[in-house]
């Protein structure tokens, strides 16, 4: 971690307490993210990596409770500012997507809707101006007929498409920093391909930072400039993917790419 990144985690500790037993989810862990780069949180089921980045935007499952650490997002401590102050950051300034849009929509209410509700919270803009930018923004992720598609509900709308408009919602108001949980493990490879490209373009275009989080070593050969290594709540390995990749120090790394 260095002085311009723009997520730095310091020793964050997350514990669950289970039938009079408390378990580490995190331990200690750091993280350095920063600016306009995409960085990928890479490890198994269990390793944290999720709970990660719920602890970042401070939407932790009930039962979760950090322990210990510090966040400082553009140097402001998340932890230190009201529920009402996070939950003017989140959406505007950290998007998130999540990895089952499906669950993530509400299904009462249409897509375009719910991409509508966040420049509502986030925007100054009137009615007419939201409308316009919604259909912009199915337009930047790449879906076909904008004009249609906000009509529809979640259930209407394919795997992938789905995705985009979470994407499009993530993106709305111009955060600076989009966490995406698994993205792409729902759907099929030439999917996969597309929504890579997609965050790959949007990073450039909206001078975007992006947490990738993710077990796909072959996504993050693709995409990341950094690579976090996790295991059972523990950063074990950081560095340039890159350097990473080729030369990996720790014997979980290791493992994780003979697997591939």
């Amino acid at each position: 971690m260095v002085a311009h990144d723009l997520l730095a985690v310091h020793h964050l500790t997350v514990t669950v307490s289970v039938a009079g037993q408390t378990k580490t989810l995190l331990d200690d862990a750091h993280l350095g993210v920063p600016a306009l780069s995409i960085t990928a949180l890479v490890g198994g089921s269990g390793s944290g990596k999720t709970t990660m980045g719920l602890a970042i935007l401070r939407l932790l499952p009930l039962g979760l409770v950090v322990t210990r650490g510090r966040i400082l997002f553009a140097g402001k401590e998340l932890f230190g500012i009201s529920s009402k102050d996070m939950r003017l950051i989140r959406g505007k300034d950290i998007g998130m997507v999540f990895q089952e849009p499906l669950q993530a929509f509400n299904p009462v209410f249409s897509v375009g809707y719910q991409i509508e509700e966040v420049l509502r919270f986030h925007s100054f803009l009137n009615a007419s101006q939201r409308r316009e930018k919604v259909l912009h923004l199915l337009e930047i992720v790449g879906l076909p007929d904008p004009k249609r598609v906000v009509r529809y509900y979640p259930h209407q709308l394919s795997g992938g498409m789905r995705q985009r408009a979470m994407i499009a919602q993530a993106i709305a108001v111009n955060p600076q920093l989009i966490i995406a949980d698994e993205p792409t493990s729902n759907l099929d490879v030439s999917l996969q391909a597309r929504i890579i490209d997609l965050f790959r373009h949007l990073k450039d275009q909206l001078k975007l930072s992006i947490i990738l989080i993710t077990h796909d070593l072959g996504m993050v050969a693709h995409m990341a400039d950094r690579v976090v290594v996790m295991r059972e709540g523990k950063v074990v390995e950081a560095g340039a993917t890159k350097t990473v990749l080729a030369n990996p120090q720790h014997p979980y790394t290791q493992a994780l790419l003979e697997a591939v």
